[in-house]
């Protein structure tokens, strides 16, 4: 990585899409990747970038749906990857806003998806819109025939994922959701620690999962709730770090301090147990707001030893003076914290896509989908939990418990 590390300096001074890419993946990328994963397709097409030997030619063809705040990180990585790739549709409901990036981008807008599924020159669709759009959108751009990147999450229910997984698999298409955690350099550190077997036989996992700010009511009425909307992301971050060991049963306990949210039947502040078959317990610690700034960390403990993924800060400077030390502020929310591994999921997806259906990578981003109905149950399982008051196991029916806690509403 010595040539990357220097070309990330040289970029700092006079940055170009080639080079800030070249920055991303020398320190996202765990040093023992596997040769055929697209971690290591994405490094290397990055390295071709900045060296010259990727040179214009057919661009990967994307149509992004839904150009709010999740729409305008993938937008930024599209821009930075312009030698690949081509913005061919701008998608939104507000039909303003989808014409403004049209011209800026010189593609295409429509409020619809669907002119651009039938364009054949749209390789990849990323759908960025609302939380409910995102199933329909999905299984539309699969029977497309289309590579899709989608922001989490893929849907609520577990059926539904299923039958989009499903879809994927049939139609041998790239297929992945969007949990961007996993491509956060700091976590990648603490999983390739974990690989390499640093702390031996892992027995714990405590994950600290506080957001700020308190997101828009407007949001939150659409999310699917503190289970599904922010709980997720560590059910996801605990199937990885535990190398996708599936969990036994769950334990969740919960309060509301927001009134606002509280009408909407959600929590605001949740704590979370999961066992495994192994032996293996994580905990989860989140809440919708923390006045210090987005707090993000993670601590895995084993036989030999501990890891800990520590918060990112405004900078690495501290003032100590003889009254005490002075430490600098988290980051204050996710576009800042993780603007960096919005980049690089989407590179690295362009890479899957670039490599074609007959790699290995493919294959093996074909087994790693199939995660996703576990991560929704899991979270469905929490979220019965709190409503029933009891520990949920994950062979139990969850229908039935689901029934259970309906038909208890009704009668309040």
């Amino acid at each position: 990585h010595l040539h990357s590390r220097f070309s990330s300096l040289r970029s700092a001074l006079a940055p170009s899409p080639a080079s800030l890419h070249l920055c991303l993946f020398a320190f996202a990328m765990p040093k023992r990747a596997r040769a055929d994963s697209k971690d290591v397709l994405a490094e290397q097409m990055s390295i071709d970038l900045a060296s010259g030997r990727i040179v214009e030619g057919k661009k990967l063809g994307i149509a992004l749906v839904g150009l709010g705040r999740s729409g305008a990180f993938h937008l930024t990585s599209i821009k930075n990857l312009p030698e690949l790739t081509k913005l061919r549709w701008a998608i939104d409901v507000d039909e303003a806003r989808a014409k403004s990036i049209a011209q800026e981008m010189g593609c295409s807008s429509a409020t619809s998806l669907d002119p651009a599924l039938a364009d054949p020159s749209v390789d990849i669709v990323i759908i960025a819109s609302t939380t409910d759009t995102h199933f329909p959108f999905i299984m539309q751009s699969l029977r497309a025939k289309k590579a899709v990147f989608a922001e989490k999450p893929i849907s609520h229910e577990v059926l539904e994922v299923q039958e989009a997984v499903d879809l994927a698999l049939k139609n041998n298409l790239p297929f992945e959701c969007g949990y961007q955690r996993r491509s956060d350099m700091n976590f990648r550190a603490l999983k390739n620690q974990l690989d390499m077997g640093a702390i031996g036989q892992l027995k714990m996992i405590k994950s600290c999962s506080r957001d700020n700010p308190v997101p828009p009511m407007e949001y939150l009425r659409t999310s699917g709730g503190i289970f599904q909307d922010m709980l997720i992301h560590d059910f996801d971050m605990q199937e990885w770090l535990s190398g996708g060991q599936v969990p036994e049963s769950v334990l969740a306990v919960g309060h509301c301090y927001s009134p606002e949210i509280q009408q909407m039947g959600d929590l605001d502040i949740v704590a979370v147990m999961v066992k495994y078959p192994s032996g293996l317990v994580t905990m989860i610690d989140t809440c919708r707001d923390a006045s210090y700034g987005y707090d993000q960390r993670i601590e895995a403990f084993g036989a030999k030893g501990m890891l800990t993924a520590k918060n990112e800060t405004t900078s690495s400077v501290e003032l100590a003076t003889a009254e005490g030390h002075l430490m600098p502020p988290a980051k204050w929310s996710f576009p800042e914290r993780y603007n960096h591994a919005y980049m690089v999921e989407l590179s690295e997806f362009v890479a899957l896509v670039r490599a074609g259906v007959n790699s290995e990578a493919h294959k093996l981003e074909q087994k790693e989908m199939q995660r996703h109905p576990r991560v929704v149950k899991t979270a469905w399982a929490a979220e019965l939990s709190w409503r029933l008051g009891r520990q949920v196991r994950l062979d139990e029916d969850l229908h039935a418990l689901q029934r259970q806690v309906s038909e208890a509403a009704k009668k309040r």
